[in-house]
């Protein structure tokens, strides 16, 4: 089973990912991006959140949702810490031993961390071992009929203390002040995630099945369940302690099909219709399934795609 996800949501004031600091000036990262006007192609720079920041939080909750279902989770992932298995010392606690072949490591590590199996791994030392995550996603940028109304702007902040030094003669305590600005921005992103369910639990060295069949549908539950907290929460990206952004998911299309099938782009308005025709093609021409699910506040929902009344139906 393959899903696909296209989402589109809406972000007043966010801080979701920042990419560097020049002295007092945290600045929001920045993607560059093609628009076309009645002059042709222009290249614009535009707010984005990188799908590396999305994939963090997925993953975040992947092992939360594991280890509630009694699967097991290494101590690392479920502190959403993913070193994962990057070299020896952090594989050995998932029983990998020098001198194993990679095929063996992979199945030891697999067996023993959620989080590794659907999330993948690098063991870059004398098992040159890799797993390919069984999830993509892609950066969340504005889409194209909103990319000119998208903004990235610094906000002034300061904080203030009280420092005992005295600066003025009588006076105790000085106030010491720090002047700081972080960038924010406004847009309405929209980004892609797929996940091949199929591919839990199976070596993808030798292609072989590694867990039996309870474990892998107890994963695969795990892992629709993680999207569900992720995007029902709106926990992705940076600094939300103070900058949770105002919005909300203005629209979810969701494809269920027996072999990959990606959702069209979210930038495009027309990305159900799309999607839709895409999907029709598909079923004629290979007889196969291809089901659709959508939930959106701002775009019609053609008939033939299963409507629900919120994004977490």
């Amino acid at each position: 089973m393959f899903v696909s996800v296209g989402v589109r949501f809406e972000a007043q004031v966010e801080a979701m990912n920042m990419v560097e600091s020049i002295g007092n000036y945290t600045r929001h990262r920045k993607v560059p991006y093609i628009i076309k006007d009645k002059d042709g192609y222009k290249l614009v720079y535009v707010p984005a959140i990188s799908g590396e920041s999305i994939a963090h939080t997925y993953q975040y909750f992947l092992a939360q949702e594991a280890k509630a279902l009694g699967l097991k989770v290494c101590n690392e992932c479920l502190n959403g810490e993913f070193y994962k298995s990057m070299n020896l010392s952090h594989a050995e606690s998932k029983g990998v031993k020098e001198g194993d072949s990679a095929d063996t490591a992979e199945k030891k590590i697999v067996e023993n961390c959620v989080v590794e199996d659907i999330g993948g791994f690098l063991i870059a030392e004398k098992i040159p071992a890799k797993r390919t995550s069984v999830f993509q996603v892609s950066y969340a940028v504005p889409i194209k009929s909103a990319v000119l109304s998208s903004i990235v702007d610094p906000q002034l902040h300061a904080r203030q203390s009280l420092a005992p030094e005295k600066r003025e003669e009588g006076r105790k305590e000085a106030s010491e002040q720090m002047i700081f600005y972080v960038e924010v921005g406004t847009a309405i992103y929209g980004f892609v995630f797929n996940i091949n369910l199929d591919r839990i639990g199976v070596s993808g060295i030798t292609g072989d099945q590694i867990l039996d069949d309870m474990e892998k549908r107890k994963r695969m539950e795990a892992a629709i369940r993680a999207l569900l907290r992720m995007l029902s929460s709106m926990q992705f990206g940076a600094k939300l302690s103070r900058f949770f952004p105002n919005g909300k998911i203005k629209t979810i299309l969701v494809s269920i099909s027996e072999k990959p099938f990606v959702v069209s782009s979210p930038l495009e308005d027309t990305f159900i219709e799309d999607t839709m025709k895409r999907a029709r093609i598909i079923r004629e021409a290979f007889n196969e399934d291809v089901e659709l699910i959508a939930f959106s506040d701002e775009l019609e929902i053609p008939e033939g795609i299963k409507r629900v009344e919120t994004p977490e139906e």
